[in-house]
């Protein structure tokens, strides 16, 4: 989806057949590993605990509000590349409607999205290996796997009926219901916490 969205914005630029514009996608996706790359160094400057103050205690953010900024922020960023693919803008940004604004919204959002998807991967592997014990940890991941490979098969085979938008959307909407998980998460470690003390 998000190839064809990028593809078909640079189409957009053409007036005709003889001028059209070629989508870069080498340049395209090196930008994209470039922010996965920046997210995952974002991740370790964030929550290393060597940073400490002057009283010794540590200026890193937890693990688990880490995932909420950054499941929140993937989801804005998805999102706001859901309405540029639609081209409905808040009526604020309405001055941004050009192709080259909306084109330029759209993918500076994927590349938002690409640095949290680097943000991602380190944050569930340091969440995983916090509350899931080695012996379940296989187990559990392959359950969890099935209802995401569900939905990828389910959007996949109804990319027809979704078209681009609703894919985004989809997407979107899995990121929104992923950040409440989040902050479920976030509440009972406060919890925990605030009755361990």
């Amino acid at each position: 989806a998000v190839s064809k969205a990028v593809g078909s914005y640079f189409s957009k630029f053409a007036t005709d057949a003889s001028s059209a514009i070629s989508t870069p996608y080498g340049t395209v996706f090196s930008c994209f590993m470039a922010c996965c790359l920046l997210g995952s160094t974002v991740f370790g400057q964030l929550t290393s605990s060597k940073k400490v103050d002057k009283d010794g205690k540590s200026k890193a953010v937890s693990t688990e509000n880490f995932a909420v900024g950054m499941l929140g922020l993937a989801t804005l960023a998805m999102g706001s590349a859901t309405l540029s693919i639609a081209g409905k803008l808040p009526k604020l940004l309405s001055f941004l409607s050009s192709p080259g604004s909306l084109l330029a919204i759209l993918v500076s959002s994927l590349f938002v999205f690409e640095s949290c998807v680097g943000m991602y991967f380190p944050t569930i592997g340091t969440l995983r290996s916090k509350y899931f014990p080695d012996s379940h940890r296989s187990v559990v991941m392959n359950l969890f796997g099935i209802p995401l490979n569900a939905m990828v098969v389910t959007v996949f085979l109804s990319i027809e009926k979704l078209g681009t938008q609703g894919a985004l959307g989809v997407s979107t909407t899995a990121l929104a219901l992923a950040t409440l998980c989040g902050l479920k998460l976030k509440k009972l470690v406060n919890d925990e916490g605030a009755e361990s003390k």
